[in-house]
């Protein structure tokens, strides 16, 4: 069964156990919520990797929210989560893909270092801003981090802190280097709280001008190969990629299909659409970057696939996907060969 049609089934299922949910959140039965929480991420778990945070606001909302992490191959399922759900659902559901700044797991947070329990208000952000390269570098204190040795693991602390508080796509889009200290910086021109630190961020953005993100899963990376060519076959003959899947791009590049297969095991596959550049200058570069937006615009919204980039080679330009269901893409894509000048060809990149 595709990535799309386990989706389809899994909001088939939740809405059948609706209502019970609802209840059991509405009159906070803990454990009836929890039985009933438990086996929705026993599902998510298989089709999407992660699990999801469920919760009933003051304001009198339920919440869902795919707790996805940094791996593209979750939030570009948990995105297509988000899109298909049912729109009997999210008239009382807020449905988040991935988590958002300062939610509840973030007021609720407490870390314990030996014996003492730290909150958000302990943790103290120290950050320059790097306007060359549009991040920040970041950081962060607490009175605590002293008492740990392990510098690995204090990062991670960092890092999980500064991900509940700004959220994923802020982290992400932001946050070039985490660094946890062990004393406050003296004389430090940027610091804050880490609970005022997403208010920061986003005057910072504004103020520098720098360029607005939406979704995690639209964060492009450029890289040029610094090496020649090796020839003009497919994928050989690349001198620039452009992709917001940097991890899968650097392990197609080691002959390493990790996240291919995870994605495959899941229902997807990642793959590129190629053709022959149509001519000999920078003209190219702008046309595949018409053509992966249009495409986009087009399979998306169908639940098909959805372009995360490509690349500019010597002899040949290509669009990558993350395909949803298939068949259906074949049949867009027999169709759209029919209506252009030129061929457009599939290769997955995980061969059978």
């Amino acid at each position: 069964m595709n990535c799309k049609h386990r989706i389809q089934n899994f909001w088939q299922s939740f809405l059948s156990e609706r209502s019970e949910l609802e209840e059991a959140l509405r009159t906070q039965d803990e454990a009836r919520s929890e039985d009933l929480i438990r086996e929705i991420n026993v599902r998510l778990e298989s089709i999407c990797g992660c699990k999801a945070l469920i919760e009933y606001s003051d304001d009198g909302f339920f919440e869902l929210t795919f707790d996805t992490g940094p791996n593209k191959t979750v939030q570009y399922i948990c995105e297509l989560l988000r899109q298909c759900a049912p729109k009997e659902l999210v008239e009382d559901w807020i449905i988040n893909a991935w988590l958002p700044p300062y939610s509840s797991k973030a007021q609720n947070a407490v870390l314990r270092i030996k014996d003492q329990m730290y909150t958000g208000a302990d943790f103290t952000v120290f950050y320059d801003i790097d306007d060359t390269n549009h991040c920040l570098h970041v950081d962060l204190y607490c009175p605590g981090f002293k008492e740990i040795a392990d510098e690995d693991r204090k990062r991670e602390m960092s890092a999980y802190m500064l991900e509940l508080f700004i959220g994923e796509l802020e982290l992400e889009a932001r946050i070039a280097s985490i660094q946890a200290i062990d004393e406050p910086i003296k004389d430090s021109d940027n610091f804050c709280l880490l609970p005022n630190f997403y208010e920061d961020v986003c005057d910072i953005v504004v103020d520098q001008e720098w360029l607005e993100y939406h979704e995690p899963t639209n964060i492009y990376m450029a890289y040029k190969i610094s090496e020649e060519p090796a020839s003009d076959t497919l994928r050989k003959d690349m001198k620039l990629i452009i992709t917001t899947n940097s991890l899968l791009q650097e392990e197609l590049l080691s002959n390493n299909f990790d996240s291919c297969i995870d994605f495959r095991d899941k229902g997807g596959e990642y793959g590129y659409l190629y053709y022959e550049n149509p001519y000999d200058d920078e003209k190219n570069a702008l046309i595949r970057q018409t053509m992966e937006k249009k495409l986009n615009e087009m399979l998306q919204p169908l639940s098909i696939a959805r372009t995360i980039g490509g690349a500019m080679g010597t002899h040949y330009s290509y669009i990558d996907l993350a395909i949803f269901d298939k068949d259906a893409f074949a049949i867009v894509l027999e169709d759209l060969n029919s209506k252009i000048s030129f061929d457009l060809h599939y290769q997955a990149f995980l061969k059978d």
